[in-house]
């Protein structure tokens, strides 16, 4: 089995020991670690690992800045961004810095190793309970990095892919008609269509439903 070299940077020194322990199995190699920003960034591109687990928050330089000056160095580092930050707008910038992974410090030790195999084979992982409400289209920069759709939105888009009509949405929901409509037009916004059905299509092209 091939040996996974692995960075660890975060300011806690009981995260990245506990990181070193959870690393300590084969194939993982832990091969540094850095408590800020500007020590991991010169480490990495110095002797470069296959995947950085980076902080969100750390001293002298953040880890989407991190991220984004390795990929424009060594764009075949792969970045996985390990944060306690649940808010979308974290994610977002994370993952349009170049991020590969985006996932929480509560994720499962299976969870996680499933991730750095995610980004090893090219994909992107985000942290299961974070997906449903970001865009994963995103991470492919097909739209806009403020495009994000609320809960409600997400319940309307997924009735359209059923094909119901507004006044059916509106009935399931329990929310007027004009609401509903206000709604779809948002989601239509948000996904950069131009009718109902060029927004599902887009919305299962990228996996945001499935």
């Amino acid at each position: 089995m091939k040996e996974i070299r692995l960075f660890i940077a975060d300011d806690h020194n009981i995260v990245r020991e506990g990181l070193q322990l959870l690393f300590s199995r084969p194939p993982f190699h832990v091969i540094g670690e850095a408590s800020n920003g500007e020590t991991a960034l010169q480490n990495i591109l110095r002797n470069p690992p296959d995947v950085a687990i980076l902080d969100l928050n750390m001293p002298e330089m953040d880890g989407i800045e991190v991220t984004k000056r390795i990929k424009e160095k060594n764009p075949e580092i792969r970045v996985v961004i390990l944060t306690i930050y649940t808010d979308e707008k974290f994610l977002v910038e994370s993952i349009m810095a170049g991020a590969d992974g985006y996932v929480l410090k509560t994720i499962s030790r299976s969870e996680l190793y499933q991730g750095i195999d995610s980004v090893l084979s090219g994909q992107k992982f985000i942290d299961p309970h974070l997906m449903q409400r970001a865009f994963l289209s995103v991470l492919k920069g097909d739209l806009a990095k403020d495009a994000l759709l609320t809960d409600r939105e997400l319940q309307v888009l997924k009735l359209m892919a059923r094909g119901k009509t507004n006044k059916e949405i509106s009935a399931e929901l329990y929310v007027g008609a004009e609401t509903v409509k206000e709604y779809v037009t948002n989601v239509m916004k948000k996904l950069d269509s131009k009718n109902r059905t060029d927004a599902v299509a887009k919305a299962i092209r990228n996996q945001i439903i499935l």
